[in-house]
């Protein structure tokens, strides 16, 4: 009688360490051969990227696609008076995730600095003489749309920008 248990027993056993082997052997590693730059992680096969990339691999400067002028204008405070100028965004090579406003309000003398937080959106703070301003702007298709505060001197008002890319990079 022992000796049949003994035989069911190794029976198990072995058709357990088959299966085994073969369920571990069959799982394949979906990020086996993905390559994700700039600090991103495989999940699924799939990359996530850091913010300021983009891209399947996260080898795009998500920054790249706002490098244009935009020719457009504002409304501010509650008169909604509309100002209509053009505004440039440029690359700082020295930093992906930041990009340089000119031109704005309309003075040749007011820049930003704007900073990526997503795939299509900025933050940006900027000041001049006695004037502040800071603000957040997004990107959809050739369209920019930025909201922000001005502060000067003891006024202060918040104003909408909406520009079209000229599509010329700078």
């Amino acid at each position: 009688m022992k000796p049949i248990r003994l035989i069911l027993l190794i029976s198990f056993l072995s058709v357990a360490f088959i299966y085994a082997i073969t369920y571990t052997a069959c799982k394949k590693d979906a990020c086996n051969n993905v390559a994700c730059l700039n600090g991103g992680t495989c999940d699924g096969g799939i990359c996530t990227c850091p913010v300021g990339y983009e891209g399947l691999r996260c080898d795009t400067l998500s920054r790249d696609k706002f490098v244009f002028a935009y020719n457009g204008g504002d409304t501010c405070g509650t008169g909604k008076v509309y100002t209509q100028y053009s505004i440039s965004l440029y690359a700082i090579s020295t930093n992906p995730l930041e990009l340089t406003m000119k031109n704005f309000l309309n003075d040749i003398q007011d820049s930003a600095i704007c900073t990526i937080q997503s795939t299509d959106s900025f933050t940006f703070i900027g000041a001049n003489n006695s004037t502040t301003y800071t603000g957040w702007g997004r990107l959809r298709n050739d369209s920019l749309l930025m909201t922000y505060t001005v502060e000067h001197d003891t006024t202060t008002y918040v104003c909408s920008y909406f520009g079209q890319s000229l599509r010329v990079q700078l």
